[in-house]
């Protein structure tokens, strides 16, 4: 039963993401998103992966949304079908209760089979493909850089008015 509450919070922040007119509510379903997550992936027994996973989602991804968030100041915020979110969550979770619950008889729990297998690969990911760790840095670099470039623009007028 947890984890079918995993997947429906997970996919509530991830409408949340999607119908947010602000960037401040796309943060915090961003954080919800990447926090279930990686519980998801703790609880099926990838623990290294979740760590992993968890460290990139805050360290990168929620570093673009804040700074994207500052330079679009809004007075008040607003979430875009706030409704709309809460019937697309209620209509995943009956998706999630038929299908998980009454076609696959809750197995679910029967993908916790390999416990802590992802520690195989991890000395792998600093040794031959080291240039993965630094092409994956640039990137959240280069994403960092275009969304000054997009907001400079049209947002320096409100930065001015503060």
């Amino acid at each position: 039963m947890i984890f079918y509450l995993l997947l429906v919070v997970l996919f509530f922040g991830s409408s949340l993401v999607y119908y947010s007119v602000s960037p401040n509510f796309s943060a915090l379903g961003l954080v919800i998103v990447s926090v279930l997550g990686c519980v998801m992936c703790s609880l099926l027994g990838f623990s290294f992966f979740a760590l992993v996973l968890i460290l990139i989602y805050m360290g990168g991804m929620l570093v673009v949304f804040v700074y994207s968030s500052a330079l679009s100041v809004d007075r008040f915020p607003l979430v875009g079908g706030f409704g709309e979110v809460l019937v697309l969550t209620l209509f995943f979770f009956f998706w999630v209760v038929l299908v998980y619950d009454v076609f696959l008889n809750g197995s679910l729990g029967g993908w916790i089979y390999n416990s802590s297998v992802d520690l195989l690969g991890s000395g792998s990911l600093y040794g031959f493909e080291w240039y993965y760790l630094l092409l994956g840095g640039y990137i959240l670099l280069l994403v960092l850089v275009i969304v000054l470039v997009m907001n400079y623009g049209v947002e320096y007028t409100i930065l001015k008015a503060l």
